[in-house]
């Protein structure tokens, strides 16, 4: 494959990502939901390619996209973030609540799959482990945990499970998202908003206020020198050379480390590069928010082509055990999120457990959108709790695509379901001790 090929893959790929984006911009009610640009135009792609339509030929690349950009993205989540001391107990507090979360929703996913298998013994082996990833970290996580499953071990189709769930997910974190929002400001919880409130609506949607429009990244060196985005992208591109490079002379040296998959080449680079920089003058190089763009721009690729490549015989077959994972994540996130928040926050609970609630059933921004419906004027600091708290957790559950996969092919299911049992349980015996409201 040539340089010029893959160009013009790409040039199909962010096609169909405008035309997701456009149709976004028309259809309201897609905005209300808070389903991406990306995920449209990934479905446009699928509705038109082979499985359905026929009018759109599909690059054969797009089925190995996700499991390249997965690894930029992964990268990008643990260079440049630092925290605020006096945040600590805020953030401490929201990192037991999201890992307790995230242990439960590997526990109960894991667990149910299994069960369900003897039912529906078509479906793969560990496909219930896609459930922590697409209501965690959405369609991008979803996309390259089942990559991993399929490139490193030959387990197939749960990519494809993947995309259903983080879609479920995304729809069900703004539906009943809405429901837990308009349930606490009536009850009182809410400190900024009141019954009538009313989300703003640019954003969903549409061109921003002058006022709210900012800036995707800050220049950190003159451009006469070299462009921005370009030397952010070399940083990030840089770790994730060195980590294959030093990762691939360790496993040579040490034979135990070859079961590791590359996903967490560029992660364990980042975060030794971070560590060292950030002690030194060279911190003033990295700029977090271009960083951030970068892993952006690589979500919308894995998104839209992880959806446009979407198996959709094995997605209609298996609905229904898909559905009741579905299901049982949407309700115990939802209690995990209410209780642990009103038990261990100290300030704006309910704004935190918006938050929390929003960010385990998709990403941070689906996260974000739930807090900005209920703290318009971002007056609380439920947002930056969000974000920091994520950050502190990002390079645990960052590797725990490449992980779960091994430690399930290569000792059994069980693993992951008591390590998941064990990230919900002890997070929830610290918040006791320490965090819990007298």
């Amino acid at each position: 494959m040539t340089f010029a090929s893959m160009f013009g893959d790409l040039i199909v790929l962010f096609s169909f990502l405008l035309a997701g984006f456009v149709i976004r911009e028309i259809v309201k009610p897609l905005q209300r939901l808070y389903i991406p640009a990306a995920v449209i135009g990934g479905v446009l792609a699928l509705i038109m390619g082979p499985q359905v339509l026929g009018w759109v030929e599909i690059p054969k690349s797009f089925s190995s996209m996700a499991g390249v950009m997965i690894n930029l993205v992964l990268t990008c989540t643990v260079i440049g973030v630092d925290m605020k001391k006096s945040k600590l107990n805020a953030y401490l507090a929201h990192l037991c609540i999201m890992v307790s979360i995230y242990g439960m929703q590997m526990c109960v996913g894991t667990w149910l799959g299994s069960i369900l298998s003897g039912t529906w013994p078509e479906l793969p082996f560990g496909w219930g482990t896609a459930a922590v990833f697409s209501f965690w970290g959405g369609h991008g996580t979803a996309a390259g945990a089942g990559k991993v499953w399929a490139d490193e071990y030959g387990i197939q189709g749960i990519t494809d499970i993947g995309m259903i769930m983080s879609t479920i997910g995304v729809l069900s974190c703004m539906i009943f998202g809405m429901v837990i929002i308009n349930w606490g400001v009536r009850r009182g919880y809410a400190t900024q908003a009141t019954n009538d409130y009313k989300a703003n609506p640019s954003m969903f949607g549409g061109v921003l206020p002058a006022e709210k429009q900012t800036p995707i990244g800050m220049a950190k060196v003159s451009s006469s020198g070299i462009d921005n985005f370009s030397l952010q992208l070399s940083i990030v591109l840089a770790c994730m050379l060195l980590g294959n490079n030093v990762m691939s002379w360790l496993k040579g040296v040490i034979p135990a480390l070859k079961p590791l998959p590359t996903l967490m080449n560029g992660i364990l680079a980042g975060i030794v590069v971070w560590n060292i920089i950030k002690h030194t003058s060279l911190k003033g190089y990295v700029d977090r928010r271009t960083i951030n763009s970068i892993s952006g721009l690589g979500l919308e690729i894995i998104i839209v082509s992880a959806m446009a490549t979407m198996n959709l015989k094995m997605v209609t077959d298996l609905f229904a055990p898909i559905l009741i994972v579905s299901a049982a994540m949407i309700i115990i996130t939802a209690i995990f999120a209410i209780v642990l928040c009103k038990w261990w926050h100290r300030d704006n609970w309910f704004e935190k457990c918006c938050g929390s609630f929003g960010a385990s059933m998709g990403t941070v921004p689906t996260g974000l959108a739930l807090i900005r419906c209920v703290d318009p004027d971002g007056k609380t600091d439920a947002a930056d709790t969000l974000a920091i708290g994520n950050s502190i957790w990002a390079p645990v559950y960052g590797s725990m695509p490449a992980l779960v996969p091994m430690f399930a092919m290569t000792m059994g299911l069980y693993v992951p379901i008591w390590m998941g049992f064990a990230m919900m349980a002890v997070p929830i015996v610290i918040g006791i001790i320490f965090f819990r409201q007298k």
